[in-house]
């Protein structure tokens, strides 16, 4: 079959809202699962090495016993400002984009009870703790472009495209392949837009031929802008039992949001010949818009024991996040060609997608210690121990249970080990502060990013004058990271570099 392209503009436009197959990643269950270094001022300054400290409120959310340490109440809040910077570097050609947001990262109230009015013997405190933490922050802009001479992203579709009958992807009046056919949704617009050019001779219309020839080049690139982000709201109580030991509960909370933004962009090469019959591609665009929103509850238990003054040991076990979501998503594909020396563009466009699911993150063990060293300072560490392969989708829509995926998961992620160190030096009323966080990739070895390591240098300062508290901090965090435009083998991989510098302040007041 010779298809014949129009020689004037067409848009092609599916309406209405249906719920066909949309495939959830295995990166979607690391998104959802990973949290980092988020809190006040004083606990990022010391990495995020709170547990076996306490006393502050980001104890809530690491080990709630340390909710226990607090003689009085407090009432905290810590706006922050966050700059990013995202360097890609692909086929050698190197891009760089940044983005700026200001926010909070927690605002609490702790309420302090004497049940008993001793201050050292049985139930010293009851306290009570009430609040939000942010947990992780999806803002992001990213660019990554760069030549490629040996394939296109319309090799990739017609690799797709195979075993589907091309009347099976035409929209017209009468049919919508979106939701009467079972064709992946870039299949479809990608034979509406004409990047899927004809079908080859000889397969009875179930094999593809991409608008691009064999040995023609084109320029990519791929302009990702991502916001949302994630958090708890935390209820805690915590007793203080001799001064020695301390136990705490706190019941999560925990809301999601993520929204996704790309455009994907073909140029072809000047150099790159025309068909046989004088049609020409020029240029080619690939929207894609994602969003998903959610929330879900968890528990978290721990303790806090004191052998001696100077040593804190503490534990806490964290049960998964289980998160109910809703997704929605739609795309745009856009072509242009010269036929006959004729400008022509086609555009098709998705409906929009809906779709239900619940999934369930991994169980966290922490394991703490804290040394304090009178009223000099201290030093802190955090161990955390969870296991990415245990992540879980659930409850799909049309009634998936998701056995695939769950077991790619198995097979993708492994289990690691988060370290936190910390260390505070005081002087008077000041204090000065530095932290590290190591989070190992959760990827199994061989995988793409299996060396996707984040890592976390902090430094801050303090100051109490009477009832009054003011912390500031700085965190740097460094990731490096890779993705391919699409899934062929022979597609190199664009390699990201991501920097983000936080700046934050709490304010506290102890009543």
């Amino acid at each position: 079959m010779i298809r014949h392209i129009s020689r004037f503009f067409l848009v092609l436009m599916a309406s209405g809202t249906v719920t066909q197959l949309f495939s959830q990643t295995i990166e979607d269950g690391i998104r959802f699962s990973q949290t980092l270094n988020g809190g006040t001022a004083r606990s990022i300054s010391l990495g995020g090495a709170i547990g076996a400290l306490g006393g502050d409120f980001t104890s809530l959310s690491i080990n709630p016993a340390g909710l226990g340490v607090y003689k009085s109440g407090e009432l905290t809040v810590t706006p922050s400002f966050k700059n990013q910077k995202v360097s890609s570097t692909y086929n050698g050609i190197k891009a760089t984009d940044t983005r700026n947001r200001l926010y909070f990262d927690n605002v609490g109230v702790v309420m302090s009870l004497k049940p008993n009015g001793s201050d050292d013997k049985g139930l010293v405190n009851l306290n009570m703790g009430v609040g939000y933490t942010r947990t992780n922050d999806f803002f992001s802009n990213s660019i990554a472009t760069g030549d490629n001479p040996n394939n296109s992203i319309m090799d990739f579709f017609a690799v797709k495209a195979k075993g589907y009958y091309y009347n099976d992807l035409l929209v017209d009046d009468n049919y919508n392949p979106f939701s009467e056919s079972s064709a992946p949704w870039d299949v479809i617009m990608a034979w509406n837009t004409y990047l899927l050019y004809d079908t080859i001779a000889g397969t009875n219309g179930t094999e593809y031929d991409p608008a691009l020839l064999i040995g023609d080049g084109v320029v990519q690139k791929n302009a990702v802008s991502t916001k949302g982000g994630s958090g708890e709201f935390d209820i805690s109580f915590a007793a203080n039992i001799s001064n020695k030991l301390y136990l705490g509960l706190t019941v999560g909370i925990a809301d999601y949001s993520f929204t996704y933004n790309a455009t994907y962009s073909e140029d072809a090469f000047q150099s790159n010949p025309a068909r046989s019959n004088g049609d020409r591609f020029y240029y080619s665009d690939y929207m894609q818009y994602f969003e998903t929103s959610g929330t879900g509850y968890n528990i978290k238990l721990g303790a806090i024991y004191t052998p001696i003054p100077s040593i804190r040991i503490g534990a806490a076990i964290h049960t998964p996040t289980f998160f109910s979501f809703s997704d929605s998503y739609s795309y745009t594909m856009k072509s242009n060609f010269d036929i006959a020396g004729v400008e022509s563009n086609f555009t098709s466009n998705s409906p929009l997608g809906k779709y239900d699911y619940d999934f369930e993150t991994p169980f966290k063990l922490v394991g703490s210690f804290a040394y304090i060293i009178k009223e000099y300072g201290l030093v802190s560490l955090d161990v955390e121990h969870l296991d990415y392969s245990a992540m879980r989708f659930r409850d799909g829509g049309n009634g998936d249970n998701f056995t695939d995926l769950n077991q790619s998961i198995d097979g993708h992620f492994r289990n690691v080990t988060n370290i936190r160190v910390g260390g505070e030096a005081r002087i008077n009323d000041f204090s000065v502060r530095a932290g590290y966080a190591y989070y190992p990739s959760p990827y199994k070895s061989g995988f793409l990013n299996d060396n996707s390591n984040t890592n976390q240098l902090s430094f801050g300062l303090g100051y109490r004058i009477g009832n009054f508290t003011i912390d500031a901090a700085y965190l740097q965090t460094l990731q490096n990271a890779k993705y391919k435009f699409y899934d062929l083998t022979d597609l190199n991989v664009v390699s990201t570099k991501t920097r983000d510098g936080k700046f934050l302040i709490t304010l506290g007041f102890r009543f």
